[in-house]
C-alpha cells in the first residue's frame, strides 16, 4: 500500500508534501461519477467493469480535480471510501485542483466515519502524521474544515488522531481552537482543548500559547470574553496564563472585556489575576479607560472595587478615566461617580496639557456633564491649562461672537460657569475686543440675518394668514342677514368668545410686525446694526404670535364645544397648553443650570447673585445677571400675553 510523505516541518507549518494541481479537464466518466455520489458500491462495481478502457482510478478525476474517493468523502459513502481505497490506496494522498484531500472534504462534509477510515487507512505514525496535517491551498487542515462547520464527531476523531492538530495556525492565521472559540462553540472548544497536546510535551505541561491564537495575536480567549463566560471558565482553568495574554495592540482580554461592558466576565478575569488591569495597550489606555470611553460605569466601578487605585491611572496622554468618559461624552460614568471619593480625587487632575475634565467638558460643549461637575462643589472652576485658559475662557472662545442662539449648549455653559463664580483670565479689555473682534460685523455675521430672516418670515406670514382668516370664519357662526345684526358673531355675548378675539388679534398683530420687520433684517441695503434692532424686535413679536394663535385655537374650540360637552373642551385647552411647553425643547436645557447654581450658591444666591462687571464686559453674548433674571423675564412674557388676552376680554 502507497503511504502520503512524511512530514517534516514544525507543528505550526507543517503541511505533507504536495504534488502538484491535477489538471482541470474531467478525465472521468459521468457514469462512474454519479455511481460515486450514490454510494451504490454494487453500481460503481458494474460501471468499473462496463468500461472497456478500465480507468486508472489514481488518475481519473472531474474538472475540479476531484477523485472517487474525494467524491465519496465529500458524500459520507464510508463503505465505498473502502472499496476504493481497497483497490487503489493512492488515493489517500490524492489533491483535487484546491488541493484538498479526501480527509480535508470528509472533515467539511461532517463525514465523521469517513474520517474515521481514511485515518486508519494511514499505514504507520509519520504518515498519519502527514495525512492529518496536509494543507490545501488556504493553508488549512481537514481539522479547520471540521471546526468551520461545527462537526464535534469529525473534529473529535481528527484531534483523537494528531493530538497537536488542534494547535496549527491556518493560512488566516487561526488555529482550531481559536477558531472554535470565535464561532462560539462550546462543545468544539471542550473536545479540542481535552484532546489537546504539543508535540513530545509531557502531560502536565501547560499548553503552548501559540495553540490557541488567531489573526493580530489574538487568543482564544480575547474571543472567548465577547461569547461566553462558560466559554471563558474552560480555557482559564485550561490554561491560567492566557489572561495576561496581549494582542498586536497590547490588549488584554481584560481590554476586550471592558469594550464589550461584560461584569460577570470581568469578575471571572480578575479572580484569576488582577494584574492585566495595570497593563495599558499601545495607545497607553488601561481597561478602566476602555470602559469609561465606552461608557460602562457599573463596570468601573466593580474594576475600582478589585483595584482600587483605578482613578491613579493616566494614559498616554496624563488623562485619567474621568478625562476620557468626558473626552467621549459620556455623562453616565460622571453621573455614576458623583459624590464618591474617587470622583473627588479625579476631578482636578491635570492632564499633561494641563487640562482638567472641566475643561475638557467645555471644549465638548458638553453641558450635561459641565453641569454634573460644576454641582460638585470639590471641582475648581478656575484652574488654567497650559495654554493659560481657564474653563470660562474656553467657554467664551467657544461661543459664537455676534448672534447667538441664547439656548444653544455653548451659551447654557457659559451661563452655568458665570453664574457659579468662575472667571477669567486676567488681561486688557481692548485687547479681548480686538481678539475676539467684538462689535464688528463680519461676512459670515451678515449671512446669519438673511439665513434667519428666511427662516422665520415663513412662519410668521403662516401665522399672519391664518389669524386673518380666522376673522371671517368666527366660531359659531354669524346672524344671519334678515336679522337687524345679520353678520354679527352669534357667540359675541360670551367672554371666551372675546378673549378669542383677542388672542387672534395679537397674534395677528404680532406675525403682520414680525414679518414687516424681518423684511428690513433680510436686507442687505440696511445698516448691520439696525438690522440686528428688527430682528431682536421680530423674534420678540413672532414669540408673542404664537402664543397667541395658540391660545385663539382653544379659546374658539372651547367656545363651540364647552355648551355640548365641556369634558372635550377642556380636553383640547390641556393639549394646547402642551404645546406652548414643548414648542422650543430648548427651554428646558435651562434646567442644567438649576443643580449647579443650588448645590454652589444655595437659593439665595440664585436671586441675590450678580457677574461681576469685568467679567460681563468681556462675555461675547448677553447671559443676564443671574438664573432668577432669566426666568422671571421669560415669565414676564407669557404674563404680558395673556393678561393682554384675558384683560382686554372683559371690556
Amino acid at each position: 500500500m502507497s503511504s502520503p510523505q512524511a512530514e517534516t516541518s514544525p507543528p505550526s507549518t507543517a503541511s505533507c508534501a504536495t504534488p502538484r494541481p491535477l489538471a482541470t479537464s474531467p478525465s472521468l466518466r459521468p457514469a462512474l461519477l454519479r455511481a460515486a455520489r450514490s454510494g451504490d458500491e454494487r453500481r460503481l462495481v458494474k460501471e468499473l467493469l462496463a468500461d472497456p478502457s478500465a480507468p486508472d482510478l489514481e488518475t481519473a478525476t472531474t474538472a475540479g480535480g476531484n477523485t472517487l474517493l474525494h467524491v465519496s468523502a465529500s458524500g459520507g459513502h464510508a463503505a465505498l471510501a473502502a472499496l476504493l481505497l481497497r483497490r487503489a490506496p493512492g488515493l489517500l494522498a490524492a489533491r483535487n485542483a484546491a488541493l484538498d484531500t479526501p480527509l480535508h472534504l470528509a472533515a467539511r462534509a461532517g463525514a465523521h466515519k469517513v474520517a474515521a477510515l481514511l485515518i486508519a487507512s494511514s499505514p504507520s505514525t509519520p504518515s498519519l502524521r502527514a495525512l492529518t496535517r496536509a494543507t490545501n491551498k488556504r493553508g488549512e487542515t481537514a481539522l479547520h474544515n471540521a471546526v468551520r462547520g461545527g462537526h464535534e464527531a469529525a473534529a473529535r476523531a481528527l484531534a483523537a488522531a494528531d493530538p497537536g492538530l488542534a494547535g496549527l495556525r491556518g493560512g488566516a492565521g487561526e488555529t482550531p481552537i481559536y477558531m472554535a472559540t470565535a464561532a462560539g462553540s462550546l462543545g468544539m472548544v471542550r473536545v479540542l482543548i481535552k484532546s489537546y497536546k504539543y508535540d513530545d510535551a509531557d502531560e502536565d505541561e501547560v499548553p503552548r500559547l501559540c495553540s490557541c491564537t488567531g489573526p493580530g495575536r489574538r487568543t482564544a480567549l480575547h474571543a472567548a470574553v465577547l461569547t461566553s463566560n462558560e466559554m471563558t471558565q474552560e480555557l482559564l482553568q485550561w490554561n491560567p496564563a492566557l489572561v495576561k495574554e496581549v494582542d498586536d495592540s497590547g490588549s488584554t482580554p481584560l481590554h476586550y472585556v471592558a469594550s464589550a461592558g461584560n461584569i460577570s466576565a470581568l469578575k471571572l478575569l480578575l479572580r484569576y489575576d488582577t494584574s492585566p488591569a495595570y497593563v495599558s495597550d499601545s495607545n497607553g489606555l488601561f481597561p478602566v479607560h476602555v470602559a469609561a470611553k465606552m461608557g460602562y460605569g457599573q463596570l468601573i466601578y466593580e474594576l475600582c472595587k478589585h483595584c482600587p487605585d483605578s482613578d491613579e491611572k493616566l494614559d498616554g496622554k496624563g488623562r485619567n478615566f474621568l478625562h476620557i468618559a468626558v473626552e467621549y461624552k459620556k455623562w453616565k460614568v460622571v453621573w455614576h461617580f458623583c459624590g464618591t471619593p474617587e470622583l473627588e480625587r479625579m476631578v482636578n487632575v491635570m492632564d499633561y496639557e494641563g487640562n482638567t475634565a472641566l475643561h475638557l467638558a467645555v471644549k465638548n460643549a458638553d453641558q450635561m456633564i459641565v453641569s454634573l461637575l460644576m454641582a460638585n462643589k470639590n471641582v475648581l472652576p478656575n484652574i488654567v491649562n497650559n495654554k493659560g485658559l481657564t474653563a470660562l475662557d474656553l467657554a467664551v472662545l467657544a461661543t459664537d461672537k455676534g448672534m447667538s442662539y441664547t439656548l444653544n449648549p455653548q451659551v447654557i455653559i457659559l451661563r452655568c460657569l458665570a453664574w457659579t463664580g468662575a472667571v477669567l483670565t486676567p488681561r486688557r479689555l481692548d485687547h479681548f475686543i480686538d481678539e475676539f473682534h467684538i462689535g464688528k460685523a463680519s461676512g459670515n455675521e451678515l449671512k446669519k440675518f438673511s439665513n434667519i430672516a428666511q427662516n422665520l418670515v415663513v412662519g410668521s406670514v403662516l401665522v399672519s394668514t391664518v389669524t386673518f382668516a380666522a376673522v371671517f370664519t368666527l366660531p359659531g357662526g354669524t346672524i344671519s342677514d334678515g336679522h337687524p345684526h345679520g353678520g354679527a358673531p352669534i357667540l359675541s355675548h360670551r367672554y371666551t368668545f372675546k378673549a378669542f378675539v383677542m388672542a387672534n388679534t395679537l397674534a395677528f398683530v404680532g406675525s403682520t410686525l414680525s414679518t414687516i420687520w424681518l423684511t428690513y433684517a433680510g436686507s442687505d441695503h440696511v445698516h448691520p446694526l439696525l438690522r440686528a434692532l428688527y430682528m431682536f424686535f421680530s423674534v420678540v413679536c413672532m414669540e408673542q404670535a404664537t402664543r397667541g394663535m395658540v391660545a385663539a385655537f382653544a379659546l374658539g374650540a372651547y367656545v363651540v364645544l364647552s355648551p355640548v360637552t365641556e369634558r372635550i373642551a377642556v380636553v383640547v385647552c390641556m393639549s394646547t397648553i402642551a404645546t406652548l411647553l414643548l414648542r422650543n425643547p430648548s427651554n428646558w436645557q435651562l434646567g442644567f443650570l438649576f443643580m449647579p447654581i443650588k448645590r454652589r450658591l444655595g437659593w439665595r444666591g440664585a436671586f441675590k447673585a450678580h457677574l461681576p462687571q469685568q467679567t460681563r464686559s468681556r462675555l461675547t453674548v448677553g447671559i443676564g445677571s443671574n438664573f432668577a433674571c432669566l426666568i422671571l423675564r421669560r415669565m414676564l412674557g407669557m404674563l404680558f400675553t395673556y393678561s393682554f388676552i384675558f384683560l382686554l376680554a372683559l371690556l
